[in-house]
């Protein structure tokens, strides 16, 4: 499992201590779910965004392997577990050619030379290890759980839940209204 943290508590509570104290205990862990879970929501689409352009897998892929926990009045944490295998050569537009398979992993087209996709194994793409007939061994391309924590997906993710603080107020009006 791998988890991209944004602590913004510290902050939080010196910049509204008085009126999360004023909510009660049970109140003020609503109001600090809520606003974690609407900003880490932002967070969380622009991570999946982030990964399609980053390792050219199609989203509905992403959205299958990136599972989210989300931050309950007990638990304060949001979480994006990213689950998945190696992704086989196939998953990225793969085109079998004279010379070898052509794919596009990391959104860029290459050919893999003496490369070819089997149709009764899913047209999942393979090479040989050696002269003889058996021993294959699978291409693999971007692993979604690795690419994850790479720069762009999390920067996106930071870039997503900065606005914390100020839904924490809007979800203060909210309650004292």
């Amino acid at each position: 499992m791998i988890e991209i943290k944004i602590e913004a508590r510290d902050r939080i509570i010196w910049r509204f201590g008085n009126q999360l104290a004023a909510l009660g205990d049970g109140m003020a862990r609503t109001v600090m779910m809520r606003a974690l879970n609407h900003e880490s929501d932002k967070g969380r689409t622009q991570v999946k965004r982030a990964l399609v352009r980053q390792t050219g897998i199609k989203y509905s892929q992403i959205n299958k392997a990136v599972e989210t926990i989300r931050a309950t009045p007990a638990s304060l944490e949001y979480v994006l577990k990213a689950t998945g295998d190696e992704t086989n050569l196939n998953l990225f537009n793969a085109r079998q050619g004279k010379r070898g398979v052509s794919a596009a992993p990391w959104g860029k087209r290459q050919v893999f030379k003496h490369s070819f996709m089997v149709p009764a194994y899913g047209n999942r793409v393979y090479v040989r290890t050696s002269d003889e007939r058996g021993p294959l061994k699978p291409l693999f391309g971007p692993n979604i759980a690795r690419e994850l924590v790479k720069d762009e997906t999390a920067a996106a993710f930071r870039k997503g839940t900065a606005g914390i603080a100020d839904r924490v107020a809007h979800e203060i009006a909210r309650v004292l209204v």
